[in-house]
């Protein structure tokens, strides 16, 4: 690895950091090192260009020379060569010079920048598993909130228009991989995203002659997918007015024809009712009688300084504290934290998509966890380990809850009875965190924390606690958890006896009386 990395930063001059890009896609705090190699890649590329400008600017002064030569004795080239001066500079030319320029033409410039940009890809180029995860978290966009391809392609997302946008080449690749993971719907609204976006006065010399495309065949694969379908009618006024461009679309054209059109309207105008229910929309009616408070009962440092709550659930009891993580504490987290990031494994059914966690350790008399005491009321002695979540492209994680399966609980920790979830960072779009059976939806704000209990006054866990991480349309999202697991607060929250349940707002107002 230390060879491999002095490579990069000696030998290439690599960006650090470049040589351990592993999972790009699952980060966006990780992507940022593929700027960097596309910048590297990009420099290399500009040196190398100016090697074979100066090269062709050398190889133009030499050919000028020559035909200025040249134009003199084409006329009469007997009369040329009967003047000694003449006859011997051609000699000499010929015998010597023309060696010289077979030698200019033979040189292969710019090697060095080409063996840059090889290592480079060797090293740290994204792999297929890579453009798949990166592919996943589009896909998951459209399937969470609706948005269409048209709509992405043009970098209008959920209402808002970005300066940017996809290339023909992006919406292929869109296309092709939702035909095979049979998103046929998907594939055929790529297709047509991609078909529109083609440009040949700009595109067309580019993308034949360095990435090997061919309008006909994005033609093809459309109307193929099309025909599949069964929307022929479809496919053949798409060929329509494209049949010209090649032999091939003319021919699927006549053969579309002459098996029949059936008349089904095109697929990519065709809309069906779509309902949020993941809430990461937060469509839902938010409750009118919750409230917001100071919490100061839990301790005594908390009389001076009280906590600002917001009450978002009573049952079950679910809340958010606010400015709860200081600026500093973020920045240490995230620093200590990036190096360490590791992908979950790709599993089918899993609940983590595009991200990346770390596990830290946090000392139970750090500030952080003595305001999570204040917070909780609970003991944070046995449990001091926190998660960091960092998000890639456009992630999510799935509808989960936070309880453990009994045969993987520990005799001293048993089941996760509170879940808190800092948010270190505003997220510019998306990312939102929704318990759909409560029909509550949470917006990520920098400093603040979410609290929920996951188990009742019996011990036992509660499904209406089901939440979905919601996938990050734009920007990075940060996240900490912790969790307090319910043996060690055997004696800090005993368990209720009765069947009614008071919350945990009833409980301090109730505290608040009796003092």
């Amino acid at each position: 690895m230390l060879m491999i990395l002095s490579i990069c930063l000696i030998s290439l001059s690599l960006p650090i950091g470049l040589c351990e890009i592993t999972n790009s896609a699952m980060s966006i705090a990780g992507m940022k090192e593929l700027v960097d190699l596309e910048g590297f890649f990009i420099s290399e590329m500009e040196s190398y260009t100016a090697a074979l400008k100066n090269k062709i600017d050398m190889m133009e002064s030499l050919l000028q020379e020559v035909q200025s030569k040249r134009e003199i004795s084409r006329r009469n080239p007997e009369e040329f060569v009967a003047h000694p001066l003449n006859a011997f500079s051609l000699i000499r030319r010929l015998h010597e010079d023309w060696t010289q320029a077979e030698l200019l033409m033979l040189n292969h410039v710019g090697l060095e920048h080409l063996q840059a940009i090889e290592t480079g890809l060797d090293e740290a180029q994204p792999t297929d598993d890579d453009l798949d995860d990166a592919i996943a978290g589009i896909i998951a966009l459209q399937q969470f909130y609706n948005l269409q391809p048209s709509d992405i392609a043009n970098g209008l997302l959920m209402g808002k228009q970005y300066n940017t946008s996809l290339t023909t080449l992006n919406c292929q690749a869109l296309a092709n991989a939702c035909m095979n993971f049979n998103y046929d719907k998907y594939a055929l609204n790529w297709y047509k995203a991609a078909v529109e976006h083609y440009n040949d006065d700009r595109d067309g010399q580019v993308y034949r002659e360095v990435f090997d495309f061919r309008l006909p065949d994005l033609y093809i694969n459309y109307t193929s997918a099309l025909v599949t379908k069964g929307f022929r009618k479809a496919a053949w006024k798409v060929l329509q007015d494209v049949a010209d461009l090649d032999a091939t679309l003319w021919l699927l054209r006549k053969d579309i024809y002459e098996v029949g059109k059936i008349d089904v309207p095109d697929p990519t105008f065709v809309t069906s009712p779509w309902f949020d229910v993941t809430g990461c929309l937060s469509v839902w009616q938010t409750s009118q009688h919750l409230s917001c408070h100071y919490e100061q009962n839990t301790s005594e440092f908390l009389r001076i300084a009280p906590l600002k709550v917001e009450t978002l659930s009573l049952k079950p009891h679910i809340v958010l504290y606010h400015d709860v993580i200081y600026e500093s504490e973020i920045s240490k987290i995230k620093n200590i934290s990036l190096p360490s990031l590791k992908s979950p494994l790709r599993i089918i059914d899993a609940v983590d998509y595009n991200l990346k966690l770390a596990q830290i350790r946090e000392d139970p008399q750090s500030p952080l966890s003595l305001r999570i005491k204040d917070m909780t009321g609970e003991d944070v002695k046995e449990d001091t380990d926190f998660q960091i979540d960092n998000y890639g492209i456009c992630g999510f994680r799935n509808f989960h809850t936070d309880n453990i399966e009994i045969q993987d609980q520990t005799a001293e920790l048993g089941d996760r009875l509170t879940s808190i979830l800092f948010f270190m960072n505003d997220v510019v779009q998306g990312g939102a965190f929704a318990f759909p059976n409560l029909n509550l939806t949470i917006w990520p704000q920098k400093g603040s924390a979410l609290v929920w209990r996951n188990l009742d006054h019996r011990m036992q866990p509660n499904k209406d606690l089901l939440h979905v991480s919601c996938p990050v349309v734009v920007g990075s999202k940060w996240t900490l958890m912790k969790w307090l697991h319910e043996r060690p607060q055997m004696f800090s929250r005993p368990c209720t006896t009765g069947r009614k349940f008071k919350s945990h707002d009833e409980s301090m107002k109730l505290k608040a009386l009796n003092k």
